[in-house]
């Protein structure tokens, strides 16, 4: 069902934007953080649950705090990044971003496997793509406030070689689906469903890419997909229920919230309380997310026959 809230969701943000019915930027940031906080956030927040399995049988009762301390130690290392280095980061953090969305997303169908890692790759950031190409001047000036102030000319700099990169792999997407939607025509019964409903999927996201205000679009992608899907996921593997889950999260959750605020507002202040915000919401999720990319970077995708047209869902773990 959370494909079908998704797809239902694209379209009456796209009819919105269309008819002039934007939400102002002060209450989109908000609602933003908001979202990244109780479902964005909370998605990474079991990785020591996912780390234990891993790290236990080879580093006995050290696993946990060499694991918290490697964590720490990545986001650091992002924050750093972010103070002294700001569009090396940003290239970097958008590029393995786009990885790990794509190995989420199901396996490309008719596509040689060779060419498989750059379908996935392509299609992961799409988020990231579509806005870079249709809405650039708004995508710049987000990477403008998340940056120190005096970096603009930096970010500046590298958001032509990433339009180009965005043109590439939006045309490689289009490609893969055009491909898709074509061997759907020649499927029948529930292979056909399950090819059709991924393409319309991805076109109601690729449009509400191009057409929403960034943010909006960033905010449904990343928070009522990505993050949506990442916690059913977990909730079946945990055998848990939602209240459970939620508590269990919780701490880790509160104490990235914590430090993110804490490290940005001593590092990396900002002039107004919009831009703090801004720079709050996406250097904590950088700074979060990078050691969630590594620990989850080897992670084998779903195939497009988890799609379920009846439900409208992708369930993870389904066969190619």
């Amino acid at each position: 069902m959370l494909a079908a809230a998704v797809v239902i969701l694209c379209w009456a943000t796209l009819a919105a934007s269309l008819c002039g019915q934007a939400i102002t930027q002060p209450v989109m940031l908000i609602v933003l953080a908001l979202l990244v906080a109780f479902v964005g956030l909370p998605h990474g927040a079991a990785d020591h649950r996912f780390a234990r399995s891993r790290l236990l049988p080879r580093l006995g009762r050290a696993w946990l705090p060499l694991f918290l301390t490697g964590c720490l130690a990545t986001a650091a290392a992002v924050v750093a990044g972010w103070v002294s280095a700001p569009a090396a980061t940003i290239v970097l953090f958008l590029l393995a971003s786009a990885w790990h969305f794509g190995q989420e997303e199901p396996r490309p169908y008719s596509v040689s496997r060779i060419l498989r890692p750059l379908v996935r790759f392509a299609r992961g950031g799409l988020v990231i793509w579509t806005p870079l190409i249709f809405r650039h001047e708004e995508v710049l000036q987000i990477l403008r406030s998340v940056a120190p102030t005096n970096s603009a000319a930096a970010v500046a700099a590298v958001a032509d070689p990433l339009r180009l990169l965005s043109v590439v792999m939006f045309a490689v997407t289009a490609l893969a689906l055009a491909t898709q939607f074509f061997a759907a025509a020649s499927r029948s019964g529930q292979r056909r469903r399950v090819l059709l409903g991924d393409c319309l999927l991805v076109v109601s996201l690729m449009l509400l890419f191009g057409v929403a205000d960034t943010l909006v679009s960033f905010a449904i992608y990343f928070c009522g997909w990505h993050s949506a899907r990442g916690l059913s996921r977990l909730r079946r593997e945990l055998g848990e229920s939602w209240r459970q889950l939620a508590v269990s999260l919780a701490p880790l959750t509160a104490g990235a919230i914590a430090l993110t605020t804490l490290t940005v507002g001593l590092l990396l202040p900002a002039v107004t309380w919009d831009e703090t915000l801004v720079r709050t919401i996406f250097i904590g999720l950088s700074a979060v997310a990078v050691p969630h990319l590594l620990l989850h970077g080897v992670k084998v995708p779903v195939g497009p026959a988890g799609w379920s047209w009846r439900l409208l869902s992708l369930q993870t773990g389904s066969p190619a």
